[in-house]
């Protein structure tokens, strides 16, 4: 049975805000302006992808060699705990108080 009020329960939604998306442009920007360790560490987190892909396709293709060697290694490369922290935003360079994760000045989020 169905409680006449049962409406009256229920919360309300809120909904969050989307942030704004980084335009392609904006995004190589950055990746230009991150420190040479950082810029290093972004290049093997995306190589861990392809190495995943890689295992992936020795799957399909009956090279299970390919699989038993690239997945588990590009497991390893993309969840390798890296961080390095600046005292700049990645984005324009201005500077940030310590744990600070998103940009005064441009809003840019900081890895």
């Amino acid at each position: 049975m169905v409680e006449p009020n049962a409406s009256s329960n229920v919360g309300t939604v809120v909904k969050a805000k989307k942030a704004p998306r980084m335009t392609y442009k904006q995004e190589i920007q950055t990746i230009q302006n991150l420190p040479k360790v950082q810029r290093f560490i972004v290049i093997i987190k995306i190589a861990g992808v392809f190495l995943v892909a890689i295992g992936l396709e020795g799957i399909v293709t009956g090279n299970y060699v390919y699989t038993a060697v690239f997945i588990p290694l590009g497991m390893f490369v993309s969840l390798m705990p890296i961080k390095i922290r600046t005292d700049r935003c990645i984005a324009c360079q201005t500077p940030l108080t310590p744990g600070q994760s998103i940009c005064p000045s441009c809003g840019a989020p900081q890895m």
